[in-house]
């Protein structure tokens, strides 16, 4: 959401109208908060944050038919208090959504197409891939996140012992195979001791500029 539209919702949540329907839209934000209590850093992805934008939109609404009500005598004032309102929304709209369609998971979707090749159906993946589930939902194979605890991606190691201890964990559990993608390419200089152990515990079985994916000897 853009920052004139948080702005707008923000001011609807308390100037909204009293009628026989509206705490719809108050119900639904106080659902969605715990929705966000209970599931916690798992809905970190945008898209699950998407059900918050009918809703800010609604209270937007109601914050514009506040503000129009308060200055309907004066033509000039809605004219123009309409289009700043209108042109701002208007470039941060293209400011917020352009980096969308920057191709930033191509990487990943070409890393889950050539696991879905290379692997077994019964494959489990361990994807150093800073939290995108792109991987997974393009190779059609279960996995983790890395690092991860409790099953929920854990951010970045501090050092290469986090990262070993992890990867043994997840190979007791059955993990098979390891990717990394390009922006996970300097781990492998970062932590050296991590480095020296994935290859003697691993082997190489697919490299290119965007990922590298290897198969994990069996414990």
């Amino acid at each position: 959401m853009t920052p004139i539209l948080s702005i707008m919702a923000l001011i609807g949540l308390f100037v909204a109208p009293r009628s026989r329907y509206s705490r719809l839209f108050h119900w639904w934000l106080a659902a969605m908060i715990l929705f966000f209590v209970v599931v916690g850093y798992g809905n970190r992805h945008r898209w699950y944050q998407l059900p918050l934008v009918p809703i800010a939109a609604a209270f937007a609404g109601a914050a514009c038919a506040f503000i129009g009500s308060k200055i309907a005598s004066s033509r000039i004032a809605v004219v123009t208090l309409s289009i700043l309102l209108a042109s701002s929304f208007a470039l941060l709209s293209y400011l917020c959504v352009r980096p969308l369609y920057e191709s930033s998971a191509a990487q990943l979707r070409d890393a889950g197409l050539e696991l879905n090749k290379i692997t077994a159906p019964g494959a489990l993946i361990v994807a150093a891939d800073m939290g995108d589930p792109t991987i997974f939902y393009y190779a059609q194979r279960k996995g983790w996140h890395f690092l991860e605890k409790d099953g929920i991606y854990a951010g970045t190691p501090s050092d290469s012992q986090e990262v070993i201890l992890d990867l043994e964990q997840l190979r007791r559990l059955g993990a098979t195979h390891f990717v990394f993608t390009f922006n996970t390419f300097w781990w492998l200089a970062y932590y050296p001791e991590f480095a020296q152990h994935l290859a003697q515990n691993a082997t190489l079985i697919a490299a290119t500029p965007e990922f590298r994916i290897y198969k994990l000897t069996v414990r």
